[in-house]
């Protein structure tokens, strides 16, 4: 078996990177950039101050990077993600350095050879994880041929599978390799109650938190590895005579965890960061059912397959209901707690992408499952029908996700169902997004609203296309844009206009339009463009005029947006906000109103 799931991931690593060609240089983006910052910036920059990796990024990006993983802390930048993941990236990017240096390539981390380490160490923890996940349900006595099933099933039917190849420097196979190791070494301890157990499970624990903190969670499920509450408490009981093991397991953590605050001391002098910077939960208001099922992001609708772990949770209630309570609540407190995120989609992924971390437990759930299915031929019909309906859907979605067809981040019903299992160019990039969600109220914060009616001259505002129609949304003015008119009436803020503001800000709009020929405003885009003193840009960003395609004309509909900007500061000179008719199409607009959310400068920064 091991043989066959190595070699499988390596050909898959290699098919994949050859078939991204030039996208490889990708492998690093996202989120991602910010786990493997911490590589760049110690051995290449020599420094623990990200400014460098963050000035960089901003160079290789576009126009609207804001660099949401970096922030100011006591005249240093410092990074909000925990540096685990690029630990264990670490051994990948020595060997790109020293293929680098032989191909007389620059050592800056970034260059293609990087890049294919940083895909290579995915595809080897990815490898790593099954194995170890594999040897967990041995320990449930489940067969060879159905852990098996249940590793191909997980590498191929789930997000995974994107994870560990399309999106490599993400924290999420990382997580899943620690926390399969971390089970592993839990389960081996409740049943023989080894201390070489203890150690292992201790490190890999901290290893765990050092990747993503909130995984430190898996606490909770220690008791669901012991096979009752008897087995458990002998285990509590041994440790509690003897005291010096309990100590060097707190030594164990301590050498993987305590990483993150000996470099928060060398590099800000205190141990202890809040690096989440305006960011945080709503314990009174967790968006659960969202989180497993919405058309958004929801967990059962992108991953399928895990509604198989209900047969896994049927056969634990039969055969121990103390475990079956125990894995039962730990779910219950990890979705609580993931659902509660004020982001709880976990902005541009694909599927549930939180949960991926978690699926060497969800293996347990699945080998029982599998395992009781297939003692009957109507049980091992359904599973094998199952099986070949999702996995097949996993990786046409996968695909869908990364050609832009599923959104990033703002899928709806109809959304899903109008690109659903269509893999065309025509329908990349053809969704629009809702507005970008915010941790805080915009209530908080201060408003400065603008208006265009079409009806009145204003100083703010350009009129490009106004012309006088009984057809207006209100009064007797619209714009029309066209194969001529490509820009909107356009808010121009100049001089004293642009005030100063402590932190990042928002910008929302608010129009109505109406297209005059099918899907006129398919492409058209509400922009935000700022510019400095020599008028050049220094931050531009877009959103989709219109949701999705459809056949509606003549009619009018409105349109909300909202996006993140950076602050008005000195480097700014001049701020626009206008629709781009970028195909030059037929199509009309009324009532544009644009709300800018700030926060003076004497208020503590977002």
């Amino acid at each position: 078996m091991r043989t066959l799931l190595v070699s499988g991931i390596l050909i898959l690593f290699i098919l994949v990177q050859l078939w991204q060609g030039v996208d490889a240089k990708k492998n690093i983006d996202g989120d991602g950039s910010g786990y493997y910052a911490y590589l760049p910036t110690v051995l290449h920059y020599k420094t623990t101050d990200f400014r460098q990796v963050f000035n960089y990024e901003k160079s290789r990006r576009g126009l609207d990077y804001m660099g949401h993983y970096f922030h100011e802390y006591n005249g240093k930048i410092v990074n909000k993600y925990y540096m685990g993941t690029a630990l264990l990236i670490l051994p990948f990017y020595l060997l790109a350095m020293l293929y680098s240096k032989i191909a007389f390539l620059p050592l800056d981390g970034y260059n293609i050879i990087f890049q294919y380490a940083v895909g290579l160490a995915a595809a080897f923890y990815l490898a790593l994880g099954l194995l170890l996940t594999n040897a967990l349900l041995r320990t449930y006595s489940v067969q060879k041929p159905v852990r098996l099933l249940v590793m191909l099933s997980l590498m191929l039917g789930t997000n995974l599978f994107y994870y560990a190849f399309l999106h490599p420097s993400h924290s999420h196979v990382y997580s899943f390799a620690a926390i399969a190791g971390f089970a592993y070494f839990a389960r081996n301890f409740m049943l023989a109650g080894r201390s070489r157990h203890l150690y292992g499970m201790a490190f890999v624990f901290g290893l765990v938190g050092l990747i993503r903190p909130t995984n430190l969670l898996l606490i909770l499920l220690i008791p669901f590895f012991a096979d009752d509450y008897d087995q458990f408490k002998d285990r509590l009981s041994n440790l509690f005579s003897k005291p010096i093991t309990v100590i060097w397991a707190g030594v164990a953590f301590c050498l993987s965890f305590g990483l993150q605050p000996l470099f928060n001391f060398i590099q800000t002098g205190d141990f202890v960061l809040y690096t989440y910077k305006n960011e945080g939960f709503h314990f009174l208001n967790p968006a659960f059912l969202s989180f497993l099922l919405s058309y958004r992001k929801g967990f059962f609708l992108y991953t399928p397959l895990m509604l198989l772990i209900f047969s896994g949770f049927m056969v634990l209630y039969r055969r121990s209901k103390y475990q079956f309570y125990g894995i039962s609540g730990f779910f219950i407190v990890l979705i609580y707690v993931l659902s509660s995120w004020w982001n709880w989609f976990f902005g541009d992924s694909f599927g549930m992408r939180a949960m991926i971390d978690y699926y060497p437990i969800c293996a347990i759930l699945l080998g029982l499952g599998f395992t009781s299915l297939t003692k009957l031929k109507a049980g091992r019909i359904f599973l094998t029908l199952f099986l070949m309906l999702v996995v097949p859907l996993n990786l046409i979605q996968a695909y869908q996700y990364e050609r832009g067809i599923i959104h990033p981040d703002s899928m709806t019903k109809e959304k899903y169902w109008y690109v659903f299992l269509k893999t065309g160019k025509n329908y990349e990039q053809v969704l629009g997004g809702q507005p970008e969600p915010m941790f805080e109220s915009l209530k908080t914060y201060q408003r400065l609203d603008y208006f265009m009616d079409m009806e009145t001259v204003s100083p703010l505002w350009t009129n490009n296309g106004i012309k006088l129609s009984g057809e207006s949304y209100s009064g007797m003015y619209l714009a029309e844009l066209n194969d001529t008119i490509v820009y909107s009436p356009t808010l121009v803020l100049n001089g004293s206009q642009i005030i100063e503001m402590s932190g990042p800000c928002y910008v929302a709009a608010n129009l109505m339009y109406r297209e005059l020929e099918t899907n006129a405003a398919a492409h058209a885009l509400v922009v935000y463009a700022a510019t400095n003193r020599n008028n050049q840009l220094v931050f531009y960003k877009v959103q989709k005029l219109k949701q999705m395609p459809d056949d509606i004309t003549n009619s009018w509909r409105h349109g909300t947006y909202g996006m993140k900007v950076p602050s008005w500061h000195d480097e700014v000179a001049q701020v626009k906000v206008y629709v781009w008719n970028t195909e030059a199409k037929l199509f009309e607009l009324d009532d544009l109103a644009v709300s800018v959310y700030y926060k003076p400068l004497n208020d503590a920064d977002l």
